[in-house]
């Protein structure tokens, strides 16, 4: 019995880990696809826009449209996330919280980065490290005036375990604290604009 007693917290920790890791890699899963499927579906509306605009050059109007579009994508796909927080015509999720940003030379300065990049991340919580406003390009292009224009969609989902342990006392001094954990994606989907 006295044995029984000491492994007992170990063991039952041990299953619930089993079952939380089980728990935050669906969720990862999910909220990968979600990343990815904003980021096609505004690469694949900026192909249409550049199409009917005069030069190819979109205006403020349509990088905004953009943003819709893919914040709408990525909403609708993280449905089955437990913690999701979503609102509004068109849809739009305060958790997971999302910014995208269009990278394309139409943007003026030496990076490519266009359409008011990351505006969306100003409600991120500090934990979201991935919402840095600070937008650098993540595809090097040795020629930025010829390179495939390409959305970045930067996502931060707050994962909560099935059980707040903190600072938990285990057995031989041992502790363990588990709570909330950040699931954090950065996906990019360029444009084929040929």
């Amino acid at each position: 019995m006295v044995e029984f007693a000491l492994t007992l917290p170990m063991l039952l920790i041990l299953l619930l880990g089993v079952a939380d890791f089980g728990r935050l890699f669906s969720q990862g899963i999910i909220l990968e696809a979600a990343a990815r499927n904003g980021a096609e579906a505004a690469a694949q509306e900026y192909v249409q826009l550049q199409r009917n605009q005069p030069g190819g050059t979109l205006t403020p109007a349509n990088y905004a449209q953009l943003h819709g579009i893919a914040l709408e994508a990525l909403c609708e796909e993280a449905y089955p996330l437990p913690n999701r927080v979503a609102s509004g015509t068109p849809l739009r999720c305060d958790m997971p919280h999302a910014a995208v940003c269009v990278h394309d030379a139409n943007a003026g300065d030496d990076v490519g980065l266009g359409g008011a990049c990351g505006t969306e991340a100003a409600s991120a919580p500090p934990e979201c490290s991935v919402m840095d406003p600070s937008w650098t390009a993540t595809i090097e292009q040795t020629d930025p005036a010829t390179a495939l224009p390409y959305v970045e969609v930067r996502v931060c989902y707050r994962f909560t375990t099935l059980f707040n342990l903190t600072n938990l006392q285990l057995p031989f001094g041992w502790s363990i604290s588990v709570g909330e954990v950040w699931l954090q994606r950065n996906r990019v989907f360029v444009a084929g604009t040929y």
